[in-house]
């Protein structure tokens, strides 16, 4: 960024700053992903996922909303930071640290100008994408040679619609450093599970209906006790695997429901046979195992005005039916995208949670639910190996392979 105005805009954003001690941490080679937007801030979160499993000697800087960052569970490689919507200060401490990223994305609706003219200068390829038109911070993006000065700077940019291309075009950028490739996937990576660990409780539960209450929050621990209860005499082989949103409540939980059903608690190793009626699942990173048992699905947390626990896009990779109220919280693009597709049951009450389990329990039903939900599972897939590989060759370079 050469122009008068550029300069003065990087005066006014590249204050010092006390450097993350988190940065130190990050692999190297490494990718950086930057967004000032929540719902944008999914999709990056998704990417880093699939980028992390793609390759995993990677590391990955997001650097996101305070009130997005807060959210995203440490992973092995990843380092997320909360940050301003343009922060050029951390690129010098990054080339400071000699942590450069091999490749800088940024997912915006403001472009940050100051970091991606400093990443440029220092030679690190920029791409940017899901943004209908450049747009820039109030005030600056009237000032002569602003605009055109920091689209220089961009290596690439990664379009949703036609639409969007022509508001690119019009702003001065290049035809070949434009791409139409659709929005990308906000999908988590399927969650695993151990299979022989899958095809022993399949068994145990002698392949009975099973439905799952997922992160469910103590002040509704009583909804799904009478929910059980009313989807017993319509079923009464149904089983229900009941994961708690705190699993310090397991024994707690299972003192609860032996009052009334046949109870087994997975973190002392219970034996389910085929008279249990509710496995207290008051374990760690074991949801993908869950889902995978169960044909239908609670999302705990969506009725009682706290906010859904987990994303809906867990279980509908996975072929579960999704039963929910009307609570969405930061998942709610998330549910927007599967009820546009039909792909899920909303209820308004406590109330109506039994009846809806036992809907969606029906074959004709849940195979319904499952097919529409991996419709939208499946859009996006293909805009987001796009980017993966123009990434991935970023990645590359920086190696020398």
């Amino acid at each position: 960024m050469r122009s008068l105005a550029g300069q003065l805009y990087l005066m006014s954003r590249n204050r010092a700053a006390a450097p993350p001690a988190a940065l130190a941490r990050l692999p190297q080679p490494c990718l950086w992903m930057h967004s000032d937007d929540p719902r944008e801030a999914q999709i990056l979160v998704t990417l880093s996922e699939a980028m992390l499993q793609k390759d995993d000697r990677l590391g990955v800087l997001l650097t996101l909303p305070e009130s997005a960052a807060t959210s995203v569970p440490d992973l092995p490689g990843r380092v997320v930071l909360p940050v301003d919507a343009d922060a050029p200060a951390l690129v010098q401490e990054l080339a400071a640290q000699g942590n450069l990223p091999a490749g800088f994305l940024v997912a915006s609706a403001v472009l940050p100008a100051g970091m991606i003219t400093a990443l440029s200068r220092r030679k690190v390829p920029v791409f940017a994408i899901d943004t209908d038109a450049p747009g820039f911070a109030s005030g600056w993006r009237h000032l002569p040679g602003f605009s055109r000065a920091v689209l220089a700077c961009l290596d690439h940019v990664f379009l949703q619609t036609a639409a969007a291309r022509d508001a690119w075009l019009d702003q001065g950028l290049p035809e070949q450093a434009l791409s139409l490739c659709g929005r990308l996937s906000a999908t988590p990576a399927a969650l695993g599970c151990n299979e022989a660990e899958r095809e022993a409780l399949a068994e145990a539960f002698r392949h009975r209906p099973i439905w799952l209450a997922v992160g469910v929050p103590e002040r509704e621990e009583a909804v799904i006790l009478a929910a059980h209860r009313e989807a017993l005499r319509e079923s009464h082989r149904l089983a229900l695997i009941l994961h708690p949103s705190d699993p310090q409540r397991g024994p707690a939980l299972k003192e609860i429901f032996a009052a009334q059903f046949s109870t087994a608690l997975r973190s002392v190793d219970d034996l389910v046979t085929p008279e249990t009626q509710v496995y207290i699942a008051d374990t760690e990173g074991e949801r993908g195992l869950w889902y995978r048992l169960a044909t239908a699905c609670y999302l705990g947390g969506s009725l009682t005005g706290e906010e859904a626990m987990v994303s809906p896009l867990e279980p509908a990779g996975l072929g579960c039916a999704i039963v929910h109220g009307r609570v969405y919280g930061r998942h709610a693009e998330a549910f927007d995208l599967l009820r546009e597709a039909r792909a899920t049951r909303m209820i308004q009450s406590a109330d109506a949670l039994g009846s809806a389990i036992c809907t969606a329990l029906r074959p004709e039903q849940a195979a319904d639910q499952a097919h529409r939900g991996w419709q939208v599972i499946s859009n996006g897939y293909e805009a987001t190996e796009t980017v993966i590989e123009a990434l991935m060759q970023a990645v590359h370079a920086r190696r020398g392979i």
